[in-house]
């Protein structure tokens, strides 16, 4: 329920979903965003990934963290399911049904939110977290891409395993990346990469002479291979496209013929959806 208002602050963003619209009925809710034709990072789980496309991976994530910290949203969710590659093969972080506005600092965040495999350390113990634990789950997906495994947090007499990964022992990944995925694990969350300011991320060894602009405007060529969702387009192809503008708002903005169960839920992107509806016309 929470989601729309968590996406309306992003809306100026690229690496986020672009809300076009949220609405409701007596039995459900309903939130449209634009599509991506990709597929989600679930597809790489058995396939060996090169430092390089790892590295991409991380800094599209990285760069919608930068837009998520900015807003003060912490996602606590962030992992490979939700993921999602576009048509210029650039990655995404979906589903913000778990994320939470964090203007309020004195508010305590402590809840479990998320899969125990991917839950940050600080989380699992109940204790006060922060953006931080986004950072955490971004070093379990560096983790599982390179080991093909999740990281092991069983505790032992009231206590965390520490993870460390000791370069020397991995072949095909150099020092910067092992060292830049050891620091994302860290369980203390005060001693973190990116405790401080996200840009600990960007400056790290790991991400020396990478063009940071170049990549928030989408002008780096991924190195990734396209990773096509067959399922959702086939079902997309089914759906067919019938909207009239007045109709858009009488759903969305002016259907008074069932109460309102959520208080500003319903909402429309009207810039998005007179593009929409300026292209449906021209093709018609």
């Amino acid at each position: 329920m929470n989601e729309p208002k968590i996406l309306k602050k992003v809306i100026k963003y690229n690496f986020v979903p672009k809300i076009i619209a949220s609405f409701q009925d007596y039995d459900n809710l309903y939130l449209i965003t634009n599509f991506f034709e990709g597929d989600t990072l679930n597809k790489h789980k058995k396939k060996y990934l090169s430092e390089e496309k790892i590295k991409f991976i991380v800094a599209c994530v990285i760069q919608s963290l930068i837009y998520l910290r900015k807003e003060k949203i912490i996602n606590r969710d962030i992992r490979m399911k939700n993921i999602i590659m576009d048509k210029n093969k650039y990655l995404n972080i979906i589903d913000f049904s778990f994320a939470i506005d964090y203007s309020d600092k004195n508010k305590k965040r402590t809840n479990i939110i998320t899969n125990k495999l991917e839950i940050p350390p600080e989380i699992l113990n109940h204790s006060l977290y922060d953006y931080n634990a986004d950072y955490y789950n971004l070093g379990v997906i560096i983790y599982y891409l390179i080991f093909k495994q999740f990281v092991n947090l069983v505790k032992r007499n009231n206590n965390l395993n520490e993870i460390f990964v000791d370069y020397k022992t991995i072949n095909n990944y150099t020092a910067p990346c092992i060292d830049f995925l050891n620091k994302l694990l860290i369980s203390d969350n005060r001693k973190r990469l990116g405790f401080n300011n996200i840009d600990e991320l960007k400056n790290h060894l790991w991400f020396k002479g990478f063009d940071w602009q170049k990549l928030e405007q989408r002008k780096i060529k991924s190195p990734l291979e396209y990773m096509e969702n067959q399922l959702k387009l086939k079902r997309c192809k089914k759906f067919k496209i019938s909207l009239e503008k007045k109709d858009i708002y009488l759903k969305f903005l002016k259907n008074r013929d069932y109460k309102i169960l959520y208080e500003k839920y319903n909402f429309v992107n009207s810039e998005i959806v007179t593009n929409i509806l300026k292209s449906f016309y021209i093709k018609k």
